[in-house]
């Protein structure tokens, strides 16, 4: 027989802790303020959140906007778990008047939608940035674009019951993959990536607010 860790009885108490907040806040029917470190409460618990970074806020907003439109690197780095992938490389032209985001070991092409705000950058670095829940085992997704795919190399499996960490190297990047809990590959295979690019971020090297 084993005791429960120390960690674990401590993530039950704050998951108590915090049903218990959400449900004062419902009975109350009024404002809270709520100060936490913890992404996952500030997610559950919020209406709105305040990013902050170094006393200055960075952005303002529901969670759900927080999470699929962060204003900056940072906002998008501190929320979700595992954090976003970020990848550096350029904007450049494509076949048949498109976008690619261009790696230097690989190239993925950018989608329509994001073409017209991406055109000032071609030629210049930037910041690709893509979630980890973004990114797919070509075995499981057989309808995927080439444009979409790169080779990687799987590196680390991490299997935690519902879903799967895969950590992979991607070109000249290390990132991580959530995906399934049967998609289990071997150490050292290689493995097609499937990019979701209707889900991908782009932001400036030098303000590193967000473009796209």
């Amino acid at each position: 027989l084993f005791d429960e860790p120390i960690s674990n009885q401590y993530a039950k108490i704050r998951v108590q802790m915090s049903t218990e907040i959400r449900k004062l806040h419902l009975r109350l029917q009024t404002t809270m303020v709520y100060v936490t470190h913890d992404q996952t409460e500030a997610m559950t618990m919020g209406d709105r959140i305040v990013v902050m970074n170094k006393s200055l806020i960075q952005q303002v907003a529901d969670p759900l906007t927080i999470y699929e439109r962060p204003a900056n690197r940072f906002v998008a780095s501190f929320i979700g778990s595992p954090p976003m992938n970020f990848l550096r490389g350029t904007v450049a032209r494509g076949e048949r008047n498109t976008l690619v985001f261009n790696e230097g070991t690989f190239r993925l092409r950018i989608v329509d939608e994001m073409w017209q705000t991406l055109v000032p950058y071609i030629g210049k670095p930037v910041v690709f940035g893509i979630r980890p829940e973004d990114l797919y085992d070509k075995l499981f997704l057989t309808d995927a674009p080439a444009e979409s795919l790169v080779t990687s190399t799987v590196e680390v499996v991490e299997p935690l019951g519902a879903e799967v960490y895969l950590h992979l190297k991607v070109g000249q990047h290390a990132v991580v993959a959530r995906v399934g809990p049967h998609d289990r590959p071997e150490v050292n295979q290689d493995l097609d990536l499937v990019f979701d690019m209707g889900k991908a971020h782009f932001f400036d090297v030098e303000t590193e607010a967000t473009i796209v």
